[in-house]
């Protein structure tokens, strides 16, 4: 193979490196859509609740 084509062969990414690529760009749209849409729902009350709940339990079980 002429050494001319070698250089344009490295040159251009291959097309599995670009699909590749383009996969990974995806996934790592779709979950950082998730992960968004989950810090926007914030705490539901009855967690906020419970950890309400145990707090106040350690710290009577500490002044024990």
């Amino acid at each position: 193979m002429a050494p001319e084509k070698m250089k344009d062969r490295k040159a251009r990414p291959k097309r599995s490196d670009t699909a590749g690529e383009l996969s990974k760009t995806l996934i790592a749209s779709k979950l950082r859509g998730y992960y968004d849409s989950i810090v926007e729902e914030g705490t539901p009350p009855q967690f906020l609740d419970l950890l309400e709940r145990l707090d106040q339990a350690e710290r009577s079980s500490t002044k024990k």
